[in-house]
C-alpha cells in the first residue's frame, strides 16, 4: 500500500522530520565538540585493515559472538542487525511518505522476507534482554531507566513494523491470493487477523506510529549510553593499529613539560569516543583479574569516569577556553588504588565488543601519577630507581648480569660478533635463581639444535617494560635506547628470547624508537626447531599429565596460544591438560604483570592465589603446571607454596621439560 502521507501529511512528515534531524545533529555536534576538547591523535594509517574490522568486527560483530558471551552476544548481535535492517527500510518510509522516492532493494520479495524475520528476532532478544534485566541482573551489568526505554522503543518499532504489514496484506487480500508465496511468512500469517475492511485504517496508525516512533528514537538516542549504536562504527574504524601489546609513545619526551592523564584535556579524542561507545555490557569487569580478586578497579567504571568527567566538566571548557579543569574528588581519593591494580592483561580489551582501549587509559593516567605527581607506591618507586641505577628492578649489580651462564660455554656478542641470534635474557633469568635454570634450559636446547647465538651478559639492560607500564614512559624510553645502541653496535638482527615481556617490547614497542629486529619467543623457535628435526627428545622420563597456563603477553597481547601446546604434545611422556574455561584468550593473569611483580597486593585475594585455585580446579590429574614466562613462575610457585600443594603439583617451564628430554649424543 502506498504511504497515508496524501496531501497536507507530507508536509507534516517533512516538518516532523526536518525537526527530529535538526534535534539530532545539534546534539551529536555537541558531543563532537566536547570530543575535540581532547588531544589530537592520528587514527588513519592502514587504511585497508580498518576497512576489514568495520566489516569483521562492526558488521560481523565478531566479539561479540565469542565465548562466554555467545547466546547473549547472539541476542545482541540480532538486534543490530535487525537495526540496520530495519533502519534501511525507515529511510525508505520516510522518503517514500515525503517525496515519493523509493530506495532500492526494499521493493523486493527478498528484502520483505528478510525484514519480516529480523523484527521478530528481533522482538524476541528484546523480551530475553527485558528478561535479563529484570529477573537474571547480572552483576555487572548498569541497569538503568534509559535501557527500558531504548529496548521498549526497540520493541515497538518492531511490533508496529509488523502490524502495518499485516494490515497492508488484510487491505488487498481479495486480490493477491496465496499470501505464503508472495508475502513474508509472520505478517502473512497474521493478516486473517485483520479484516479487509479495517485493513486501510490499522495500516495508516500502525504506519504513523512506526515513523514517530523512529524520530523519536533519534531525538532520545544522542543523550544515552545507546549512542553506541552509532559510535561503534567509528570507534572500530579508529581503534589502534599498534600491536595490542605497544603502548604509545610519548614523542620528543626531552621538551615535554605535562605527562600522562589528569583531566579530560590530558585524554585524546579517540579516548573520549571510548566513552560515548562504552555499552555498559560489564564484560570488561567480568574478565578482570584485578576486580575478581576483590581490588577497588573496574575497567568499565575507568571508561566511565571519563566520559561522566567530559559531560559534567566539558560545556564549561567550550564556553571558556582558559577555564581550569580538576578531577572529581573521588578521583583523588580512590583512583590510584584503582589505576595501580591493574595488571595490564588485556582481558578486558579481549572481552570489549566495541574495542575499547582500557590499558592506554589506565597508563597514561599512571604516567601523571609516576611523572608529575611522584605518586607512585613506594616499591614501584624502588623497582624504578633499581632500574635506573643497576638496570634492573632488583637491583642486583650490572657486572653479575650474565653470571648464570658461566661454565656453558656461551660466548657474548663480543665473543661472537657473528652469531645469527642474540638471546636476549632478561631480568628474572639473568637474576632470579629459579628462572636461571631455565636460561641453561634453552642453551641447552639451541646448543642441540646447533643454533648459532649469543648473549650479551653485562652489556644488556632491563628491556623497559616495567617502567612502561609503571607509568615512567622517561625511564622506559632511556633503558630501550641504551638497548638499541647495543644491538646497533653489535649488528644484532635476530633476537630470541624466553620472556613475553622481552618479547613483546622488543619486538612491539622498540620500533617506535627505531629498533627493529626479527624477534621469536623461544617457545615458536622449539616448535619450528621440532618440526626440522633438529632437535630429538628421548622418551626415558616418567609419564606426567601437564597443565598449560597462558601468559597474558604471550597470548592475548600477541596471539601466541598454540606454538606453546604444539611443543608440549612433541615431549614424549607429556600428556597436556587445560585450565579450562580459564585458557587461551579467556586465561586468567599470574598477577605480576604491569609493574606488578614489585608491588604488594594489600585488598582481597591475591591474583596468583586465584589462579592455583583455577588450577587445582580442573581435577585434571596434573603433577605440573607449565607456562612460558619467568613472571608466571615465580608467581605459580608462591601461589602453590601458600596453598600447600608445592608436593603435588610443580611449576615448570615449557623449555625446561624439553630440554630435559633432549638426546644426548
Amino acid at each position: 500500500m502506498s504511504p497515508p502521507t496524501q496531501g497536507i501529511w507530507a508536509i507534516v512528515l517533512l516538518v516532523l522530520t526536518i525537526a527530529a534531524a535538526a534535534v539530532f545533529g545539534y546534539r551529536v555536534l555537541g558531543l563532537y565538540r566536547l570530543l575535540r576538547l581532547g588531544r589530537d591523535e592520528s587514527r588513519v594509517d592502514q587504511p585497508w585493515r580498518r576497512l576489514r574490522d568495520e566489516i569483521v568486527v562492526y558488521l560481523g560483530q565478531r566479539k561479540l559472538l565469542k565465548r562466554p558471551y555467545y547466546i547473549r552476544g547472539v541476542g545482541h548481535a540480532l538486534i543490530f542487525w535487525g537495526f540496520l535492517v530495519i533502519t534501511w527500510g525507515s529511510a525508505d518510509l520516510l522518503l517514500r511518505g515525503i517525496v515519493g522516492w523509493q530506495l532500492p532493494f526494499t521493493d523486493t520479495a527478498a528484502y520483505a522476507w528478510i525484514l519480516d524475520i529480523f523484527a521478530v528476532a528481533v522482538l524476541v532478544s528484546v523480551v530475553v534482554a527485558v528478561f535479563r534485566r529484570a529477573v537474571l541482573r547480572p552483576p555487572r551489568m548498569h541497569r538503568v531507566p534509559e535501557g527500558y526505554v531504548i529496548l521498549t522503543l526497540i520493541g515497538f518499532l518492531m511490533l508496529t513494523l509488523l502490524v502495518f504489514e499485516s494490515a497492508a496484506i488484510a487491505a488487498t487480500r481479495d486480490e493477491l491470493g496465496q499470501l505464503l508465496r508472495v508475502f513474508p511468512p509472520v505478517a502473512a500469517a497474521l493478516a486473517p487477523l485483520i479484516s479487509t475492511a479495517a485493513g486501510p485504517a490499522i495500516f495508516a496508525g500502525a504506519w504513523w506510529a512506526h515513523v514517530v516512533t523512529i524520530l523519536a528514537f533519534a531525538v532520545y538516542l544522542p543523550r544515552t549510553k545507546h549512542l553506541h549504536i552509532v559510535t561503534t562504527l567509528p570507534n572500530v574504524f579508529f581503534r589502534s593499529s599498534r600491536p595490542r601489546g605497544a603502548l604509545q609513545l610519548i614523542d620528543d619526551i626531552e621538551n615535554k613539560e605535562t605527562f600522562g592523564a589528569a583531566n579530560v584535556r590530558d585524554f585524546s579524542w579517540k579516548q573520549l569516543l571510548d566513552g560515548y561507545t562504552c555499552t555498559e555490557c560489564g564484560r570488561c569487569s567480568d574478565n578482570c583479574p584485578a576486580l575478581a580478586t576483590g581490588k577497588t578497579l573496574d575497567p568499565q567504571k575507568i571508561v566511565l569516569d571519563i566520559r561522566d568527567q567530559l559531560l559534567r566538566e566539558g560545556p564549561k571548557l567550550l564556553a571558556d577556553a582558559k577555564a581550569e579543569t580538576t578531577a572529581p574528588a573521588h578521583w583523588v581519593a580512590t583512583k590510584p588504588d584503582e589505576l595501580w591494580a591493574c595488571t595490564t592483561c588485556a582481558a578486558c580489551v579481549e572481552a570489549c565488543p566495541v574495542t575499547i582501549e582500557h590499558i592506554d587509559k589506565i597508563v597514561d593516567m599512571r604516567r601523571s601519577l609516576t611523572l608529575m605527581e611522584g605518586a607512585a607506591p613506594p616499591e614501584a618507586q624502588r623497582a624504578m630507581t633499581n632500574i635506573e641505577r643497576a638496570g634492573n628492578p632488583w637491583g642486583e649489580a650490572r657486572a653479575t648480569r650474565g653470571d648464570w651462564a658461566e661454565g656453558l660455554g656461551i660466548p657474548t656478542f663480543a665473543e661472537k660478533p657473528d652469531a645469527e641470534y642474540l638471546y636476549f635474557v632478561g631480568c628474572a633469568a639473568s637474576y632470579d635463581r629459579r628462572n636461571q635454570r631455565v636460561a641453561r634450559a634453552l642453551a641447552s636446547i639451541l646448543k642441540s639444535a646447533g643454533v648459532s647465538f649469543a648473549i650479551l651478559g653485562a652489556a644488556e639492560t632491563c628491556n623497559g617494560d616495567p617502567a612502561r607500564r609503571m607509568g615512567n614512559e622517561y625511564l622506559f624510553q632511556l633503558q630501550a635506547q641504551q638497548n638499541i645502541e647495543t644491538l646497533n653496535a653489535a649488528a644484532v638482527k635476530k633476537v630470541i628470547t624466553s620472556c613475553p615481556h622481552c618479547f613483546n617490547t622488543i619486538a612491539n614497542e622498540y620500533p617506535q624508537l627505531g629498533g627493529n629486529y626479527e624477534v621469536v619467543h623461544a617457545l615458536p623457535l622449539v616448535k619450528k626447531l621440532l618440526a626440522e628435526k633438529k632437535l630429538t627428545l628421548t622418551g626415558g622420563a616418567a609419564a606426567e599429565i601437564v597443565a598449560y597456563h597462558d601468559p597474558c603477553y604471550l597470548g592475548r597481547h600477541n596471539g601466541i596460544y598454540d606454538a606453546p601446546r604444539d611443543v608440549l604434545d612433541a615431549v614424549p611422556g607429556v600428556t597436556r591438560a587445560e585450565i579450562a574455561p580459564h585458557n587461551r584468550e579467556r586465561g586468567f593473569c599470574c598477577g605480576a604483570g604491569g609493574g606488578r611483580m614489585w608491588m604488594e597486593e594489600k585488598m582481597g585475594q591475591r591474583v596468583n592465589h586465584r589462579r592455583v585455585d583455577q588450577l587445582l580446579a580442573t581435577k585434571s590429574g596434573a603433577t605440573k603446571v607449565a607456562s612460558g614466562c619467568p613472571y608466571c613462575l615465580i608467581m605459580l610457585e608462591e601461589g602453590v607454596g601458600a596453598k600447600g600443594v608445592q608436593e603435588s603439583i610443580k611449576p615448570v617451564d615449557v623449555l625446561e621439560l624439553v630440554a630435559a628430554r633432549l638426546e644426548t649424543s
